[in-house]
């Protein structure tokens, strides 16, 4: 007997409100959420200076790893495509935040390179989010920073080993 959309509706609705009793469960939205959240928050404060949400971890990306990273590495760092490095580094070096160069002889291999401008830009930026005071987190006491850290950088770690896993073909 087929099933009528309204059914389907309805029987996914269940499973959903089942789902959600889960504690483990309910746990993972609500850090989805935060983190959709925080996300936005940022996108926000970086309109304000004339960047987006893909430029600043592109450029704090570089800053972290001593101003020069392969476009390669840039996308594995920042989680996007290496399409997606190659269109943001784009818009940055016509901005004058990167340039690019040829590593070697090979015309293949480059390497992208903040720029004084760039540097500049990313300094605005920290500065403008430290003095915000990232309202998520602005009322947890110092113990409980330390604690959701703690926690945070291992859910991080977790999520980071089932990437790995993922990628290399493992199935869940």
């Amino acid at each position: 007997m087929k099933r009528t959309y309204e059914q389907t509706l309805e029987s996914l609705a269940s499973d959903i409100e089942a789902l959600v009793g889960d504690l483990r469960f309910n746990t993972g939205l609500q850090i989805l959420y935060a983190g959709s959240l925080m996300d936005k928050y940022i996108d926000i404060i970086a309109r304000r200076y004339g960047q987006n949400r893909s430029r600043v971890d592109i450029l704090n990306a570089l800053v972290i790893h001593g101003g020069i990273m392969k476009p390669s590495d840039l996308s594995k760092t920042t989680f996007r495509s290496k399409q997606a490095v190659t269109r943001i580094t784009d818009g940055l070096e016509r901005d004058g935040l990167v340039k690019r160069e040829l590593v070697s002889k090979d015309r293949r291999t480059r390497k992208v390179i903040i720029t004084a401008k760039g540097l500049d830009s990313a300094s605005k930026f920290i500065s403008a989010t430290q003095k915000t005071r990232n309202p998520a987190v602005a009322k947890l006491s110092h113990e409980q920073l330390q604690v959701l850290n703690t926690l945070l950088r291992q859910v991080r770690k977790e999520l980071l080993r089932q990437i790995a896993f993922v990628r290399k073909g493992g199935r869940l």
